[in-house]
C-alpha cells in the first residue's frame, strides 16, 4: 500500500498538517528512524537535505510575513475571480509543503496490503511514524544514537518549528479574513482606505487617464448594482475581486462623480476629497494676473508666488508637479509660467533652506488673494 501526498488546499488541510507537526517528539523521531532502517550515510544525506529545505522555508516564511502585513488591509487582491484564500496561501508555500510531504513519506511504514476498492489512500501526514501510531519507548532514548542521528533530530525540530509558524500564520490570516468579512465597520474602513490609496497614486492615475471612456461596464459594477446594500457588496467583494478590476471600478466611479459635478478627470485626481476647492482654484487661476507682485523676471510669473499657490491648493506632495501642469494648462493670462525646474528650486529654497512651513506658504498666498476671492466668489 502506498500513501497519498495529495493535500487539499483548504483550512482543514492546514489544521491536519499543523496537528501532525505538533505530534513530533523524540520518541516519534526514533520510531521514524527505526521504520526506515536508515544507515549513517542516509541519515547524513537526509540532514543535508533538511538544511536545503530549511533555507527555502526561511525565504518563504519571510515572504509570507511581508505579504501578511498588508493582505487584510487591502480590499482587492491580485487573483482571479475563483480566488480562494487557502489556495493562494498554499501556492505561496510550495517549498514548505513539498519538504514536509517528502520527509513524512520517508517515515511511513512499509505495507504491501492492498486497500479495499473505493477506499482512498491514507495521507502521509496521518500514517507517518512522526505523527501516527502507538509508541514503544526506547529504554535509552535519543542519547543512545550517534551524533548524526542527534543532529538530524535537531535539524528536523528547527524545520518543523518554522513550518508550524508558517502554516499557523496562514491559518490565522484565513480566520482573520473570515472575521473581517462579517465586520461591516472594518470593511467600510478597508474599502475607503483602499480607494484613497489608489486615488493618491500618481502612477496609477497616469495609466488610467484617457481610458475611462473606453472601459465598458465591468462585472463588478453589475454586482454592486444588484446587491441589496453597500454592506452586502463589501462582504461579497472583499478579497474576491482582482486589483485590476477594482482599479477600473474606483476610477470609473470617481470619474462619473466628477463629471456629474462638472470636474475633469485631472481635477478629480488632484482633489478627490475636496471638490469644492476646484471652483475656487479655477477662479483664482482665471484672475491670476490681478494678484499683487505676481510678475517676476522677463515677463514670467514669480516662482515664489507659484510655490505659495501650489501649497495653498493643498494637494499631496507627489501631485504637486501635476498641479503645476494643470495650472499651466488653465492659465490664460499675459505672463509666462515659470518652468517647473525653477519652481522646484524655489520650493526647495523656501522649505529646506529658509525653513518656511507648507502652512505658512499657503497662508501667505491666502493673504495675497483675500480680496480676490471675495470678488470672484
Amino acid at each position: 500500500m502506498t500513501f497519498s501526498t495529495i493535500v487539499e488546499k483548504d483550512k482543514t488541510a492546514l489544521e491536519q498538517i499543523i496537528g501532525a507537526l505538533n505530534q513530533f517528539e523524540k520518541e516519534r523521531f526514533i520510531a521514524g528512524i527505526q521504520a526506515g532502517r536508515y544507515t549513517t550515510y542516509q541519515i547524513e544525506q537526509t540532514s543535508e537535505m533538511v538544511h536545503v529545505y530549511q533555507s527555502k522555508m526561511n525565504m518563504e516564511a519571510r515572504a509570507l510575513v511581508k505579504f501578511s502585513e498588508t493582505f487584510i488591509s487591502e480590499f482587492a487582491t491580485d487573483n482571479n475571480k475563483c480566488f480562494e484564500t487557502a489556495e493562494y496561501y498554499f501556492n505561496r508555500i510550495r517549498s514548505t509543503l513539498g519538504s514536509l510531504k517528502r520527509l513524512f513519506k520517508k517515515t511511513c511504514p512499509t505495507s504491501r496490503k492492498a486497500l479495499p476498492k473505493g477506499v482512498q489512500k491514507p495521507s502521509v501526514f496521518d500514517r507517518s511514524a512522526l505523527s501516527y501510531g502507538a509508541l514503544e519507548m526506547d529504554a535509552f532514548g535519543l542519547a543512545s544514537y550517534d551524533t548524526a542521528v542527534q543532529n538530524l533530530y535537531e535539524d528536523l525540530e528547527t524545520l518543523f518549528t518554522t513550518a508550524t509558524n508558517v502554516l499557523g500564520l496562514c491559518h490565522q490570516m484565513i480566520e482573520k479574513e473570515e472575521l473581517i468579512r462579517q465586520d461591516v465597520v472594518q470593511l467600510r474602513s478597508i474599502y475607503s482606505d483602499s480607494c484613497d490609496n489608489l486615488m493618491s497614486s500618481v502612477r496609477e492615475f497616469g495609466l488610467f487617464i484617457g481610458t475611462v471612456n473606453t472601459i465598458s461596464k465591468s462585472e463588478l459594477q453589475e454586482r454592486k448594482r444588484n446587491a441589496r446594500s453597500m454592506d452586502e457588496f463589501l462582504k461579497h467583494e472583499y478579497h474576491n475581486v482582482p486589483k485590476k478590476e477594482f482599479k477600473k471600478y474606483v476610477w470609473l466611479e470617481a470619474s462619473r462623480q466628477a463629471q456629474n459635478e462638472g470636474l475633469t478627470d485631472e481635477e478629480m485626481f488632484l482633489w478627490p476629497d475636496n471638490h469644492d476647492k476646484v471652483v475656487i482654484v479655477r477662479n483664482v487661476i482665471d484672475s491670476f494676473d490681478m494678484i499683487d507682485y505676481v510678475e517676476g523676471y522677463d515677463g514670467k510669473i514669480d516662482s515664489t508666488v507659484l510655490v505659495e499657490f501650489i501649497k495653498w491648493c493643498d494637494v499631496d506632495k507627489q501631485k504637486e508637479r501635476r498641479l503645476y501642469e494643470y495650472f499651466c494648462s488653465m492659465y490664460k493670462g499675459k505672463y509666462i509660467p515659470t518652468g517647473w525646474s525653477a519652481v522646484s528650486k524655489s520650493r526647495r529654497e523656501l522649505t529646506k533652506v529658509q525653513k518656511i512651513s507648507n502652512e505658512d506658504l499657503a497662508q501667505a498666498f491666502a493673504r495675497r488673494i483675500s480680496g480676490l476671492i471675495q470678488k470672484t466668489a
